[in-house]
Formats: C-alpha cells, structure tokens, sequence
C-alpha cells in the first residue's frame, strides 16, 4: 500500500486494504466532512504540500487525492 492509502485508512480508522482510488465521501461511511479535512491536512503534511481551498474540496476521492499529488510530482 502506499502512503496516501495509509494515511486515508488512518484517518478513517479502516483497514488499509478497504482503501482504494474509489474510497470518498461517496462510497464510504467513514469519510465526513470532518474527516475529509484531516485527510486534507494529514496529505499536506506527509507529503509537504499545501492544497489551495479549490483543491482540497476537489478531491472527493482517493484517485483524486493520488492524480493531484502526482501532478504535483509526488509519489502517491
């Protein structure tokens, strides 16, 4: 597993094998809006990026979260 999906089963309190680009607010329980921020700052921090406003709230999903962390060059 990667390190987004350690981070994102971390912050839900899931196992890291129910994590995949599809978990999000939309398919998961776990992922409220409380959680989606933690997610957001707990990447930031890992990863030492900051994601504008615009960019947190358009990531609704893992595969968003990893496909923004790639454009910016990071390993995801």
């Amino acid at each position: 597993m990667s390190a987004l999906d350690r981070i994102v089963a971390e912050v839900l309190g899931v196992e890291e094998t129910r994590i995949d680009d599809s978990t999000g607010a939309a398919t998961t329980a776990d992922w409220s809006s409380l959680r989606h921020v933690q997610i957001i700052a707990a990447v930031g921090r890992e990863f030492g990026v900051r994601l504008t406003p615009r960019q947190a709230r358009s990531c609704r999903s893992v595969g968003d979260l990893r496909t923004l962390l790639v454009e910016k060059g990071l390993p995801a």
